[in-house]
């Protein structure tokens, strides 16, 4: 009616899917339809999508919006269509998201859907019903979950306890087995859907995909331990991402939603050591070492059964990263479950621990795929150039063959201009920044989990006014360096590599 490509908004999704259906929930979408129509007004069609079933339909829909399904490739198309027809008996046929690939966690097997069996349930909706059958594609366009975002699904039937979920967190690709990859690169599954869409609308010319490059071994220097880093740089430099409280405080109430945030205490004098520490509840995965190093990093997850660790020093520091914020699989019970960092009070041989220090080592790292400031990118650029200083070893020290600790990493490359892939293979799991013409936050990676081996690196972060063609990697490694200390920079992606189930 305003002359613009819009006729309909989509509300919710697959809300049906989020259990109970009850009379909160019901008035949740009434708010949602009132927030919508206050805007948009009351000609916009305003719709739903859920999964296939008459139960998950009806329970995520409200009158005065139109109810639509979603569905993937290889099922019955008219069942999963007169689903909706069930809840709506006039109106056009609508499959909202029908799914080309599906999406993937770290440690599983990397998901792929054939291109034919894709192809031939799309001819199929696109004949349905006299070819009166609308239909959008999820995903057509891979892409990434740059930064911390790439989210994580809630586990109930295979929980540890009764009381808190396992969390399997996403990868940091979304490629998805789209037709068009995470870059953009058209796929053998793009030309089969071209080939029916062809016989149903016009086509046009292809681009060619991108340029991709290659320029091999890139050397990695150890700049700071994560013990130097809290006792000595964010107090000089960053005084305030240091937080103070009685008992430890979960990451969003310090301000930090995603990343990692590491907790310290002196244990008290009158316990005896060693001494059996056990954190109550936390959010994802957890890293307990003492002040000197001297120990072994002692990891768990919160998808094990056990949460206890053996501390022979005062001085204790808990690493807590988180590994993705629960976006699927059903909510239940109270908010404190799906917060991140330490939730709850820890203890030692029993007794409740107190005056903690909370360090936000991710609010140095952008938190977003990009800087919102340059403050930290100085920073970090002053800190590349320390580390090749005669005493960098000494920052280092302590991170050796049995005695691994965080350590942040930095290495240059001259010349990268184009869309690459960053291989980690020898490392273990982390987080990798770039720093070119601004600061980006390329995600975590984790080749000990797999399948994905190798990280997406846009060519337009990587150089520019600011810097020339000098690029420099910023990688913070949590659990393990190769001896060779070196990253690759390669023209080729590796989402379905080799796969561990029991890293998660």
């Amino acid at each position: 009616n305003n002359g613009g490509p819009i006729i309909a908004v989509q509300v919710e999704n697959e809300f049906g899917s989020n259990k109970p259906c009850d009379a909160a929930h019901y008035d949740y979408m009434v708010q949602l339809r009132s927030i919508y129509r206050e805007h948009l007004g009351e000609e916009v069609v305003l719709l739903t999508v859920d999964g296939d079933s008459y139960r998950l339909a009806k329970c995520g829909n409200i009158a005065g919006l139109y109810s639509t399904v979603n569905f993937g490739a290889g099922g019955n198309i008219t069942e999963h269509l007169m689903v909706q027809r069930k809840q709506e008996p006039r109106g056009p046929f609508v499959c909202s998201a029908f799914f080309s690939g599906w999406l993937d966690h770290w440690g599983h097997k990397f998901n792929k859907v054939p291109a034919e069996q894709v192809a031939s349930s799309l001819q199929d909706i696109l004949e349905f019903n006299d070819r009166s059958a609308s239909v959008s594609m999820y995903m057509f366009h891979g892409g990434t979950n740059f930064a911390y975002m790439q989210g994580g699904r809630a586990d109930w039937d295979n929980a540890t306890t009764t009381a808190y979920p396992r969390l399997w967190g996403k990868m940091t690709s979304y490629d998805y087995d789209a037709p068009l990859s995470e870059a953009g690169d058209t796929t053998y599954k793009y030309w089969k859907l071209r080939e029916v869409i062809s016989n149903y609308s016009k086509v046009y010319p292809v681009p060619s995909n991108t340029t991709k490059q290659s320029l091999g071994v890139v050397k990695m220097h150890p700049i700071y331990d994560i013990l130097t880093l809290i006792q000595q740089v964010i107090p000089l430099h960053a005084p305030q991402f240091n937080v103070f409280s009685e008992y430890p405080l979960p990451m969003e109430q310090m301000g930090q939603n995603h990343g990692i945030v590491v907790y310290s205490t002196v244990l008290p004098s009158s316990l005896t050591l060693p001494a059996e520490l056990e954190i109550e509840l936390y959010g994802d995965r957890v890293y307990v070492f003492t002040g000197t190093g001297d120990t072994p990093v002692q990891i768990s997850s919160r998808n094990r059964v056990y949460t206890s660790f053996t501390v022979q020093q005062r001085d204790v520091y808990i690493l807590v990263e988180d590994n993705g914020h629960s976006n699927t699989g059903h909510v239940r019970y109270s908010y404190q479950y799906y917060q991140k960092g330490i939730i709850g009070n820890v203890t030692a041989n029993g007794q409740v621990l107190t005056s903690w220090n909370a360090s936000l080592v991710s609010e140095l790292l952008p938190k977003q795929p990009y800087a919102q400031n340059w403050n930290f990118t100085d920073f970090w650029a002053a800190q590349f150039s320390a580390a090749l200083s005669p005493n960098s070893s000494e920052r280092s020290k302590r991170s050796r063959p049995g005695r691994y600790l965080p350590t942040f990493y930095w290495g240059d490359v001259n010349g990268l201009q184009d869309d690459s892939f960053v291989d980690t293979n020898g490392w273990g799991k982390g987080i990798m920044s770039v720093l070119g013409d601004n600061f980006y936050n390329l995600g975590r990676y984790w080749p000990l989990a797999g399948p994905q081996q190798r990280l997406f690196c846009p060519g337009e972060w990587c150089s520019g006014p600011r810097r020339g063609l000098v690029t420099t990697f910023l990688l913070l490694e949590l659990e393990q360096a190769p001896d060779n200390l070196t990253i690759s920079v390669l023209d080729t992606p590796l989402v379905d590599g080799v796969y561990d189930t029991s890293q998660q």
